[in-house]
């Protein structure tokens, strides 16, 4: 049978010779306590970076106003001052396609890295979050397509048969059954849980950082099993064990999906 060949991952460091200042956030007081979210998105600065920052700036902030992050804008401050460039680990510590212009308009475009953008122009910016955007509401006009669908097929058929193959007579369940949209929401949410995690997970950002580098997955196995006997409070998995070899492959996956 024939095989997709695998793609080799290559991860360049970005070719700027000044230093750089990262600014980092995190969203409540107890990711920055663990250290977790700050110290992957550092990982992710000084693999794309090639270098370490002259200076790290962080903020606690869950809100949707960048403006409220006092210490971005200092970052921005002190690396206009003495001409550094900014870093920012990963596009999703910005908000929104008018907060990340800001910021570009505020340092200039070539002033400016995002590691997982591969340009910072103002033309990426506002094409990638408008994408992001543009999924959402996808998203929220299939929902209520497929409602609506379903409201006709009751009209006309009196019910149809659900995916477990039970005939519903009505929008809702029978009591004892868990709502399909709570359902959804529930998986949606642990979904998100875990997309959340991997972000903030040193043993994530580590096991990237190695995918890149194209080692063996036998290799990679071992020596995160390695980091989690002498440090287990960062790197163990989302339930605080030691890396599997099925949890593994699945992050090489996930890694790989994101680059294609």
């Amino acid at each position: 049978m024939w095989k997709r060949k695998s793609r080799k991952i290559e991860i360049k460091p970005i070719g700027d010779a000044r230093p750089y200042v990262l600014w980092r956030r995190v969203s409540t007081q107890e990711q920055e306590a663990s250290g977790l979210g700050l110290e992957a998105q550092l990982t992710i600065a000084k693999m794309f970076m090639a270098k370490e920052p002259v200076e790290v700036f962080t903020d606690i902030h869950s809100g949707t106003k960048l403006k409220e992050c006092g210490q971005l804008w200092e970052a921005i401050r002190y690396c206009k001052e003495n001409n550094y460039v900014l870093c920012i680990a990963k596009s999703d510590r910005l908000r929104s396609v008018s907060e990340a212009l800001d910021i570009i308009d505020s340092m200039g475009e070539r002033n400016v890295v995002i590691c997982d953008l591969p340009t910072c122009d103002r033309f990426v910016l506002t094409i990638m979050f408008a994408v992001w955007e543009r999924q959402a509401q996808m998203i929220q006009i299939n929902t209520r397509l497929a409602l609506a669908e379903r409201q006709r097929q009751i009209a006309e058929n009196g019910g149809f048969f659900s995916k477990s193959g039970r005939w519903v007579k009505k929008l809702g369940n029978p009591r004892g059954y868990m709502p399909r949209q709570a359902i959804v929401a529930a998986n949606e949410a642990t979904a998100a849980k875990a997309v959340e995690w991997r972000k903030e997970s040193p043993l994530f950002a580590w096991v990237e950082l190695q995918v890149f580098k194209h080692r063996a997955r036998v290799d990679i196995l071992a020596d995160a099993q390695e980091l989690y006997r002498k440090h287990p409070e960062k790197y163990g998995t989302r339930n605080g064990c030691p890396l599997s070899k099925g949890i593994l492959s699945k992050w090489i996956k996930i890694i790989q999906l994101s680059n294609d």
